[in-house]
């Protein structure tokens, strides 16, 4: 891994390396958004490659990234960084294709005479309408950049490269402040 380069950033050996996992153990967001950067393009390649879905691997780079930070502690730093965080990317492709295999196979499996009425039940219906008011007070409940970056990618679907052409904010400060939306919304 020496001298690989992102942005202004370059990491010249292991131990540049394990000192910025150290600080961004302790939440240092330039830390974190430097981690983000320097594995992002290879992680986010490699999901490709298991889901084969732009919008999803992008879904999934984040979701990794979301889980490497917040799973830092855990980091044995007698083992590679990159196979870690890659082997972090393999389990959330990997749940991701279960799930979406078990949906499709569901629908595949269903006999068309034992359909049920497609309109939900009364109950499902309240508890729908719960579950919607708690995570819009959840939205509501975050600091304002947050909610906005979370209007933009998720309601309104924007591109990563679009919200940060809107914002002016650095693609890594984009991504890392959309992980730490949604972990708050969780």
């Amino acid at each position: 891994m020496s001298n690989k380069k992102e942005g202004n950033f370059k990491l010249k050996n292991k131990l540049d390396l394990l000192q910025l996992i150290e600080e961004a153990k302790n939440s240092r967001q330039q830390a974190q958004s430097k981690i983000v950067n320097l594995f992002w393009s290879d992680i986010k390649s490699y999901i490709f490659s298991l889901v084969k879905d732009e919008n999803y691997s992008e879904e999934l780079t984040i979701e990794t990234f979301t889980k490497v930070l917040s799973k830092l502690d855990l980091y044995n730093s007698d083992f590679d960084f990159r196979t870690w965080v890659t082997s972090i990317a393999h389990n959330s492709a990997i749940d991701f294709l279960r799930k979406k295999n078990k949906v499709k196979n569901k629908f595949l499996d269903d006999d068309y005479h034992h359909l049920r009425d497609c309109e939900p039940s009364p109950e499902q219906l309240f508890i729908d309408k719960q579950n919607l008011e708690a995570f819009e007070k959840r939205l509501n409940n975050l600091p304002e950049n947050y909610r906005k970056l979370i209007y933009s990618r998720y309601i309104d679907g924007k591109k990563l490269k679009d919200i940060v052409e809107e914002t002016g904010l650095s693609l890594a400060n984009v991504k890392v402040s959309l992980m730490r939306a949604r972990k708050l919304l969780s």
